[in-house]
């Protein structure tokens, strides 16, 4: 069972410097790296990056600053299959263990976002659920993105409003919720691909939500 785990930090409403590798609106939170842990216990990958995770009355909020030396993607609409058409990060949300579904959420570095709503993990191969259905879902998430190709990086913000979990605000400290962010990160084409993950994944697998990073409220 993973053992990772974060309190979720207080964010102030006026937060002013986005794009940056530390931003001050998040000073009180756990800069969270990329791994490839299931290459080896500790392995990073050769362009790494921060997830720093915060909170709002309103929002669960993510900030993911990725060092990318070749911003590419092919995409050109939300809901796409962003994952396979160039960079993208993937911030994968789960409302605790009593619950099976959990939401995916894909923001590439042209600001196009593609939502994904699991019932289960297993709710496609079971066919509980299609594909079609799992894509329509939207979480109403507000998201900023910010490219730096002169200083090899980008960065994305995504807020989520609680209300898609059922919440009307942020959940009491009696609840655990576990979240992931990872990573596509492509170099120049669609051939050359390095994924990355801040859980401690033991497998190629960003689907592995028992070694998802826990969090606190």
């Amino acid at each position: 069972m993973n053992v990772l785990s974060t309190a979720i930090c207080p964010l102030p409403s006026d937060r002013h410097d986005h794009g940056s590798k530390s931003p001050e609106g998040y000073g009180d939170a756990v800069a969270f790296p990329f791994f490839q842990n299931w290459i080896a216990p500790g392995s990073r990958p050769h362009e790494g990056g921060l997830v720093y995770v915060g909170g709002t009355e309103t929002d669960l909020c993510f900030y993911v600053w990725l060092e990318d030396r070749s911003i590419f993607t092919t995409a050109t609409e939300n809901n796409q299959p962003l994952f396979k058409l160039g960079d993208v990060a993937e911030i994968f949300i789960k409302p605790g263990t009593s619950r099976e579904d959990y939401w995916e959420i894909h923001v590439s570095p042209n600001d196009l976002l593609m939502d994904l709503h699991f019932p289960s993990r297993g709710a496609i191969k079971s066919g509980q659920t299609t594909w079609e259905q799992v894509v329509a879902a939207d979480s109403g998430s507000r998201k900023k993105v910010t490219t730096n190709p002169d200083e090899g990086s980008w960065t994305v913000e995504l807020c989520v409003p609680w209300r898609i979990f059922g919440f009307d605000q942020q959940p009491g400290p009696d609840e655990t919720w576990q979240f992931s962010v990872s990573r596509y990160n492509y170099t120049d084409d669609l051939d050359h691909v390095e994924h990355s993950s801040i859980a401690p994944l033991t497998e190629l697998n960003f689907h592995q939500y028992e070694n998802f990073i826990n969090l606190t409220f």
